[in-house]
């Protein structure tokens, strides 16, 4: 979705986003993503394994909480300016996606990938499944 650069970052055209995605789905092994899953569903035919983190909504509130006092705190790097409004911002994208990208989701993921999908939801699942 984003380029890096010294400049800061920039958003890759659509254009972009297919080629750098179709370069990543031919390689023989990758990790994507899925938050931007409107146009990375793509490479879901190509994954040998989908795994879904199914973190509680509560929980994530928390990650939200305590990256935001880490990046202020300059013991996280940001790739962005951590400003109160972008924390706020947070807050609402993490209710989005609870209430309508999550169920979306799922529902495309059950549908049409249950056979290689897995949904993990508390961290030791995914370092059981991880070893």
């Amino acid at each position: 979705m984003w380029e890096r650069t010294y400049e800061g970052d920039k958003r890759r055209s659509e254009a972009d986003r297919k080629k750098c995605l179709h370069h990543i789905a031919a390689s023989k092994e990758w990790i994507i993503e899925g938050v931007h899953y409107t146009w990375v569903n793509e490479s879901f035919n190509e994954a040998d394994l989908i795994i879904f983190l199914d973190i509680h909504y509560l929980k994530r509130i928390g990650f939200i909480i305590k990256r935001y006092v880490l990046q202020k705190a300059k013991i996280e790097k940001a790739n962005y300016a951590p400003t109160f409004s972008i924390f706020i911002k947070m807050f609402q994208w993490n209710a989005d996606f609870e209430k309508q990208s999550k169920p979306e989701i799922l529902h495309t993921l059950r549908t049409s990938y249950n056979d290689k999908l897995i949904i993990v939801k508390k961290r030791e699942e995914i370092e059981h499944f991880i070893s």
